[in-house]
């Protein structure tokens, strides 16, 4: 192995490889750039082409040709090897090195990669047994038989066994199987097929190996709508962006990405002739897939619903992105179209595509104008309130003159003196007019007076759908959904039919916090979050419920069992 690695250190420059990725310019005998793995101003990058090694003083990072790439693409050792050693024309076969560990790495990310490419052929197969998969990509996605096979888009039959058999067959344990996230563990001690009847899509990482899969219910009265891997060794969410191993070459041509919400929309935009689109893999859009994005390019846009939960993620999104110095642009849809996919098969949806690119806002000032739908800017409480936001995202923003810029254009759209906005925005950051819930809620003022709130947000327009990915809690939600909904003299029920703007924006204050809590956090943290926060409301509503004589046996069993585990 050392034999190998020497002489693809000796056959590769680290300036030829590190200028793919930094532009560096001539310092002295040595090459200077502004470094990848920390934001900077300044050059404080360094690679020596005598000692082949790179070094930042600034975040201290420093190594190898090896060590750079690996640490740039997020991927393992093997395939810094592989792709190095293709890059000088190394044939690593004729290197004593033990083929089975090159072909099939030994360790454990490398397994669950082969586990996931034996599974993508087990879905190939089983697509092409259902005519009811093949009529719904064939007639209601109206994808043609090239693109499902460019995609990869695939069909998780209507079976709990027969994908563990497969894989089974093939030598990988049951365990081997739970830690893909291709199978679960079941109640009565046996095991079921993760995914099921669904269409498949699968996630890759960038050296394009399948890491874990996305799947859509054929049928729209399934829940959830659409289901993804769980994390393991080889796939975390905060680090994967759909699609973008594939979108990546194209971004010389185009000169720009755009970050969609769903897989049907980076393959509507493809058919459009925009193979340019990414989408995040079942996690809202981290500081991680900022900075992965930055690296490609500095021209992003954003294509999010409009809805409320999707400008909780805009705003979230907008944050991130001024923290790592990029300024993304916002792109929206006539009304006549519904999505992404409904402009793809329109006749003329290239052109209509095209123009909306054109048409794309600054980010800023779209949220700005959204705002402005759901507030009344002559009312001093609502103006305080929008301000509150934008004043939030600028807070973000690491240049002056781009701060003074945007501080311009809210007291231009608000008939604000700008001095007098700026002297608003300075009382924002000195911690002066905000909003408490837009801060991390103290025990004194949420726990207490607001815990019903809390409550009600999490159910609220179904925002908790968007936490479908971890099944336990997703099962918990639906269950207490069904029972404190329909419950007959809920005294929460005024709230969640309210009108009251006033209501509505202090429920979607805690939505945002919900968002920010839950971020990022495992399934059992999420609800040991919701235990330590609303666990008394839902345990008095549980005691209230099971005073119903019109419950069911195993309503009654159903409530227990939550009545015990929120009492733990």
């Amino acid at each position: 192995m050392s034999k190998l690695t020497d002489d693809i250190l000796s056959s590769v420059d680290i300036v030829d490889v590190i200028s793919r990725y930094v532009s560096l310019k001539r310092a002295w005998s040595n090459y200077a750039g502004c470094c990848p793995f920390h934001n900077e101003k300044t050059a404080s990058f360094m690679v020596s082409p005598q000692k082949q090694i790179f070094k930042c003083f600034g975040c201290g990072k420093w190594g190898n040709v090896f060590t750079f790439v690996q640490e740039y693409e997020k991927i393992d050792f093997w395939d810094v090897v592989k792709l190095l050693a293709k890059d000088a024309n190394i044939d690593i076969t004729k290197y004593d090195v033990d083929s089975k560990k090159l072909d099939h790495y030994s360790d454990e990310k490398e397994k669950i990669k082969r586990i996931h490419k034996l599974a993508q052929k087990f879905f190939v197969d089983s697509l092409e047994k259902s005519k009811e998969a093949k009529e719904y990509l064939n007639e209601k996605r109206k994808l043609d038989n090239e693109t499902i096979q460019y995609f990869g888009i695939w069909y998780a039959p209507d079976s709990s066994y027969d994908l563990r058999n497969f894989l089974k067959w093939k030598w990988f344990s049951d365990d081997d199987l739970i830690q893909a996230s291709l199978i679960k563990p079941s109640k009565n001690s046996d095991f079921y097929t993760f995914f099921k009847k669904r269409i498949t899509f699968p996630i890759f990482d960038t050296m394009n190996n399948i890491v874990g899969f996305s799947a859509r219910v054929l049928d729209p009265n399934d829940t959830p709508k659409y289901l993804n891997s769980s994390e393991h060794p080889a796939f975390e969410k905060s680090k994967i962006l759909y699609w973008l191993n594939w979108a990546k070459q194209h971004i010389g041509q185009f000169g720009y990405l755009i970050v969609v919400e769903w897989q049907m929309d980076v393959i509507a935009l493809h058919r459009l002739g925009f193979p340019v689109a990414v989408a995040t893999s079942g996690t809202s859009l981290t500081e991680e897939h900022i900075k992965i994005l930055k690296r490609y390019t500095d021209t992003v846009y954003f294509l999010f619903d409009g809805d409320q939960a999707g400008q909780n993620a805009t705003q979230r999104a907008l944050s991130l992105a001024y923290q790592q110095d990029l300024f993304p642009k916002q792109l929206i849809f006539p009304p006549e179209y519904k999505d992404a996919d409904d402009l793809a098969n329109s006749p003329s949806g290239k052109e209509h595509f095209a123009q909306i690119l054109q048409d794309a806002q600054d980010w800023f000032s779209a949220v700005f104008s959204y705002l402005k739908t759901q507030y009344d800017i002559n009312s001093p409480i609502d103006k305080q309130k929008i301000l509150n936001i934008l004043f939030g995202l600028i807070q973000k923003i690491n240049n002056i003159s781009l701060q003074q810029h945007y501080i311009q254009v809210i007291s231009d759209n608000l008939n604000s003196p700008f001095e007098f906005t700026r002297s608003q925005y300075k009382q924002f950051t000195q911690n002066e007019g905000k909003i408490h819930l837009r801060q991390k809620p103290q025990k004194t003022d949420l726990y207490k007076p607001s815990r019903e709130l809390l409550f009600v947000a999490l159910f609220y327009n179904d925002f908790f759908q968007q936490y479908q990915d971890t099944p336990a809690l997703w099962a918990t939600l639906i269950t207490l959904k069904n029972f404190f909904l329909v419950l007959e003299n809920n005294p929460l029920t005024p709230l969640f039919e309210s009108k009251d703007e006033e209501t509505i924006n202090l429920i979607n204050q805690h939505q945002l916090w919900w968002e920010k809590e839950f971020d990022l956090k495992t399934e059992e943290k999420k609800l040991q979050l919701i235990k330590q926060t609303i666990g008394q409301v839902i345990k008095s509503f549980l005691q209230q419920t099971l005073k119903n004589p019109k419950l069911s046996h195993e309503q009654k069993q159903q409530l227990l069992k939550l009545n015990k585990d929120f009492s733990k």
